[in-house]
């Protein structure tokens, strides 16, 4: 398989699911994309144990939000709360995803959020998760699982409170190298489910290296017949490089490579920052379904 013209595939997309209304966000882009992408769709409730332990504490109050009024909470309780908010999220998911045709599952675990969130997307082809989640406090603009979810390699949609807006252009960062060429093929497949239009930011140092790039960027877009608008920054100013993507009115940024743009520090202040829908991918060669379909390919 020639792996530079294969097929960003998105195949398997899971959402991480609280009953929060941040993570029905999430379901809802997930389902959206999941039905223009013909995608599976798996929703994941994790009871978290950090909560129930905390409630086996002679010390546990619960806080109703309403009325701000205490009451003891156990472990007891704390279990049959979080049973109704798994319920409650599996019919969110089941009325979405049904209304939209789409194959999907269910699973609730045990565990730390975290983790089991991690584990469950090993073998996904996209995570999918609201920023904030019931723990975030509400100056936050990303939560615990969020951030975790970003330190690691695989591919992360995090979303904006306003959701996934796939009625405005898709923006993707393109330097030239192999994760950012996947970077654009994604993009284009977004833009395909959407209003097929693209932006690409070319990260060009002088004038002949934004022409090779804008060469390379619009050959792979225009092949798929959709409207490409080229705009440019230097790679080297990350503070002018972040006010150019904020300048830019899209429905998701996505970005080959993590800190391929970024250090650290200016990637927390991009995920702060930025209202837009974010697409993180990995360093790797693409999806375990790129992935799979390569193999089977190369026997």
């Amino acid at each position: 398989m020639n792996k530079a013209h294969s097929r960003a595939a998105i195949r398997r997309i899971l959402v991480a699911l609280d009953a929060s209304p941040h993570s029905l966000t999430a379901l809802r882009a997930a389902v959206e994309l999941a039905a223009r992408m013909e995608a599976e769709l798996l929703g994941l409730f994790v009871e978290d144990v950090h909560l129930l332990r905390l409630a086996e504490s002679p010390l546990a109050r619960e806080v109703q939000y309403l009325t701000a009024r205490q009451a003891p909470l156990d472990r007891a309780r704390m279990e049959q709360q979080l049973r109704a908010q798994a319920e409650q999220a599996r019919k969110a998911l089941a009325a979405a995803a049904e209304g939209a045709r789409v194959e999907w599952s269910f699973r609730i675990v045990r565990g730390q959020v975290s983790v089991e969130v991690l584990a469950a997307a090993a073998g996904m082809d996209l995570l999918t998760l609201g920023r904030r989640g019931w723990s975030s406090s509400l100056k936050s603009r990303i939560g615990s699982t969020a951030q975790t979810a970003v330190a690691t390699t695989m591919p992360v949609l995090l979303l904006s409170d306003r959701g996934l807006q796939l009625d405005l252009p898709v923006l993707v960062c393109y330097d030239g190298t192999a994760a950012t060429q996947r970077a654009v093929r994604v993009a284009a497949q977004l833009a395909k489910a959407g209003c097929s239009r693209v932006t690409a930011l070319l990260l060009a140092e002088d004038a002949e290296s934004e022409r090779r790039l804008k060469e390379q960027a619009g050959g792979l877009l225009r092949e798929n017949k959709l409207q490409v608008r080229f705009r440019a920054a230097d790679p080297r100013d990350e503070a002018a490089l972040l006010r150019t993507i904020k300048s830019e009115e899209a429905g998701v940024l996505v970005l080959g490579g993590k800190t391929r743009f970024f250090k650290p520090d200016a990637l927390e202040l991009l995920l702060r920052e930025v209202d837009t829908s974010l697409l993180l991918l990995d360093e790797d060669e693409g999806t375990p379904t790129e992935k799979s379909q390569a193999a089977t390919t190369d026997r």
